[in-house]
């Protein structure tokens, strides 16, 4: 059964409503999203005062690596959900241990000290103590939670290697540490281990509320920066920008993404909120680029805006592409040709305004906004014409 977008609008998600199966969100996971607070804001903040290709990279990879801690304990909670004491400390240590990485990342190069392995180890390590309790109150979990954790456990001990490893080859194992924490998400196998059913509902609001948090960080950011010295016509201009393209984020995603769904099966539904992790590093790169413009004016950061900001954006619209063809939604077709249209023109805007002289930031920076508002209406005016299923 499918319903219409326009009856779709009015439908309650039933994890808002008391009696009804589907749990809300609990408020040990909203407080674990705060950590993420501190950590976008310590990250953009270090990549803004360098903002080299090997710094984006770096600070890319560093945003990836505790993100993917956030996916792993969230799918956890999605199948398990537990909230005892031990469980209650293990949040509260890997809340720390994530702040004490991206402190490290931050200091990495004036400190004698090199803790972010040592860190970042320690933290994949408490979410394999996770996933080694989750059978007890769920044997029928035991294959798949016991499989994730020994991946886990392979992952601390490779990360806790870079300790003694040159700068150089830590990066590529930080990289292989990323791609054993990601593919067995994505080639999990249902007969070899079977899989554990999706709280669909748990997991889209967990997805949509670390979205939220990252819109806000974008907020949070621009406004810090233009707070600093005097305020100028060009701040105006950003923050507006900001604003506005925040706005049209908010309502690509939200008018779209949640009620559209996830498809079926743990695997699709993991990849799925995967596909969450472009979408948000694009919002927080769109803070950073703008940020930039703020800080020195638009004549003396040509280069760094226009790749930032094209990036951003960029991610921002592959994100929500990938993210529609990976929900429920019929027919995806018109909306995935709008948004990668956009990222097309996104990339052409960027191309320009670092190749040609007349095509300056500032011009950009409104090329880009008024982009966001007419994708976000014209996305508007095609969800009309499309279903959803019933309950979504």
């Amino acid at each position: 059964m499918t319903v219409n977008e326009d009856d779709a609008r009015d439908t309650v998600s039933p994890s808002l409503v008391p009696g009804l199966a589907a749990p809300a969100v609990g408020f040990l996971e909203l407080f674990y999203d705060l950590v993420f607070v501190a950590a976008t804001m310590v990250l953009s903040n270090t990549f803004s005062k360098q903002p080299t290709l090997e710094s984006a990279l770096t600070t890319a990879l560093v945003f990836t690596l505790l993100w993917l801690l956030w996916f792993h304990t969230t799918t956890l909670a999605n199948v398990e959900r537990t909230d005892d004491f031990s469980h209650r400390a293990l949040v509260l240590v890997q809340m720390f241990l994530i702040t004490l990485t991206v402190v490290a990342f931050a200091n990495k190069e004036t400190s004698d000290n090199d803790f972010l392995g040592l860190s970042y180890a320690l933290a994949v390590l408490v979410v394999a103590v996770m996933h080694h309790r989750a059978p007890r109150r769920q044997p029928s979990l035991r294959a798949w939670a016991m499989g994730r954790r020994n991946r886990l456990l392979l992952v601390a001990a490779l990360v806790l290697a870079t300790t003694w490893m040159p700068d150089r080859y830590d990066d590529v194992a930080f990289v292989l540490a990323i791609v054993l924490l990601v593919a067995p998400s994505a080639l999990g196998s249902g007969r070899r281990v079977p899989l554990p059913s999706v709280d669909v509902h748990h997991l889209v609001e967990r997805a949509a509320l670390l979205t939220l948090i990252m819109c806000g960080e974008a907020f949070v950011k621009v406004s810090l920066v233009a707070s600093q010295g005097t305020i100028e016509w060009t701040d105006v201009l950003a923050m507006v920008v900001e604003f506005v393209g925040v706005f049209a984020v908010f309502f690509m995603y939200f008018d779209d993404i949640p009620r559209a769904g996830v498809r079926s099966g743990m695997a699709r539904a993991e990849m799925w909120a995967l596909a969450h992790l472009p979408l948000q590093i694009g919002i927080v790169a769109v803070a950073v680029g703008i940020s930039k413009f703020i800080q020195v004016g638009q004549h003396e950061v040509h280069d760094e805006v226009s790749i930032i900001m094209g990036v951003g954006f960029g991610l921002v619209y592959g994100g929500l592409a990938l993210l529609g063809v990976l929900g429920q939604r019929t027919p995806v077709r018109p909306l995935t040709v709008l948004r990668l249209a956009s990222l097309a023109v996104t990339i052409v805007m960027a191309v320009l305004s670092w190749s040609v002289g007349w095509f300056t930031p500032a011009q950009m920076l409104m090329g880009l906004a008024g982009l966001a508002v007419v994708h976000a209406a014209l996305a508007n005016r095609l969800l009309r014409s499309t279903t959803v299923p019933a309950g979504h």
